[in-house]
């Protein structure tokens, strides 16, 4: 496992770990809370930690050339939580991968690899002064935000149950509130 230890605050670190990411070529594709998914499912959970799913395209891909069984370990997941007064980020090491697909000869594709992730996580858990974070280093196009800049963790899901059913299928029908609705 790889981890890095952050004084930074838990709710500063997803846009410091973007800012990263994106310095490096890489992407935050998408975060998740992980107590909170559990606690939804009625699970009782008393503990948390953020999920970032984090892809670098050139070097995801090589990897998948080199194996195919690689999708099953990819994108690269980064687990943030709280412990004692820091906030630890850790992820499994890409060399691991290796080991796990039975492929020690791909350490020539997991090893640049293991030294971005190791980068990205290092920048991200550095305070970083006001004008750095306003700048961001990440570029924004003319209109409206990109895909990379949009947070999701709050958003309704398009589906609501597993029989496929939109919230527009059971909202604004008139027969309860008023009609016409």
């Amino acid at each position: 496992m790889l981890e890095v230890r952050s004084e930074l605050a838990l709710e500063r670190l997803e846009p410091a770990l973007r800012r990263a990411a994106n310095r490096h070529g890489a992407t935050v594709l998408a975060v998740q809370s992980a107590g909170q998914l559990l606690r939804d499912k009625g699970a009782p959970v008393s503990c948390d930690a953020l999920v970032y799913s984090l892809c670098h395209p050139e070097l995801f891909a090589a990897l998948l050339e080199a194996d195919i069984r690689a999708a099953a370990l990819l994108p690269c997941r980064v687990a943030a939580y709280q412990e004692g007064g820091q906030v630890v980020l850790q992820t499994i090491s890409p060399a691991e991968f290796g080991r796990l697909l039975n492929r020690p000869d791909l350490v020539q594709l997991t090893a640049p690899m293991e030294a971005l992730l190791l980068q990205i996580l290092e920048e991200a858990a550095r305070p970083q002064p006001a004008a750095a974070r306003a700048a961001g280093g990440v570029t924004r196009g003319g209109v409206g935000a990109t895909e990379e800049q949009v947070s999701l963790r709050g958003a309704v899901p398009q589906r609501i149950d597993c029989r496929g059913t939109k919230v527009e299928d059971l909202a604004g029908t008139g027969q309860q509130d008023s009609p016409g609705g």
